[in-house]
Parts: structure tokens; C-alpha cells; sequence
């Protein structure tokens, strides 16, 4: 039996993490669910191996990379980092459907103590909008 999108679309929430394509990126990345917005918006971060070496000499995003340990997180391979210095925003439709159609997979639950320190880190960072604090990063 499949799962309606709208009733995969309802459960999508703050803390999961994901694996799916993106354009642009010619592999499957792991991202984080940090909010959906009333209009059904989600915003995320990606998972990244490594930091990039462009933010090294930029303090500000480099505070911004929060470490994922392979011992926490039994599907990463390695440690690796949360880069929470950039949001990227997807209709929740959109995940709902890949989830749906098996091109994008639900592969875990951040801890509550890692989503509370992630909160904390971007709602104390000038990085993050105003906008997209209010959107993803506040209690709901």
C-alpha cells in the first residue's frame, strides 16, 4: 500500500535527516530538517564530510559547523559536520514525494541535545536571516 504525500508531508518534522539528490550536485547528500514553515516550507542543512576550506578564514560560518560523529550517527561512514552557515529551503511536498517515489530516504532522527545546540548556535549567529530564524529556528 503506498503512504498518500500529503500524509508523508504531514509527519516530515524538525530533526530528521534525509538522503536525497539534488541539482547541481552530481552525488546524494544527507541534509537536516531544522523547521517547516506555515506554508509548508522546509528548511534544512546539509551534512558535509569535511568544512570547506573557502569558510577556513571566515570565523563567523566556521562557528557555524557543527560536528556529527559517526559513534552518534550510525549511517555517516565517518565524522562529519552539519553546515548550518547556509539555509536551503524545499517545498515539503517536494521531500514527501521523493519519499514517495524512493528518491529520497529518511535515514535517522538527530539527537534532541544536537538539534538544541544547533538552535542555539544559529539563533546566537549573524550568519542566519532574521527571516529564516523566525521560519525554522524558534520553537513552534
Amino acid at each position: 500500500m503506498d503512504i498518500p504525500v500529503s500524509a508523508i508531508a504531514n509527519i516530515v518534522q524538525r530533526g530528521d535527516i534525509l538522503l536525497s539528490e539534488f541539482n547541481g550536485i552530481d552525488h546524494r547528500k544527507f541534509f537536516v530538517v531544522m523547521g517547516v514553515s506555515e506554508d509548508k516550507i522546509c528548511g534544512f542543512f546539509f551534512i558535509n564530510s569535511n568544512i570547506h576550506p573557502a569558510i577556513f578564514n571566515k570565523q563567523e560560518q566556521l562557528n557555524l559547523q557543527y560536528p556529527l560523529l559517526h559513534r552518534d550517527y550510525s549511517f555517516l561512514k565517518y565524522d562529519s559536520f552539519l553546515c548550518a552557515s547556509s539555509v536551503i529551503e524545499r517545498r515539503v511536498v517536494d521531500i514527501a514525494e521523493g519519499i514517495s517515489s524512493k528518491t529520497t530516504t529518511v535515514v535517522g532522527r538527530m539527537k534532541e541535545e544536537h538539534i538544541a545546540e544547533v538552535l542555539k548556535m544559529v539563533q546566537s549567529s549573524n550568519v542566519i536571516s532574521e527571516r529564516h530564524k523566525k521560519l525554522y529556528f524558534y520553537e513552534y
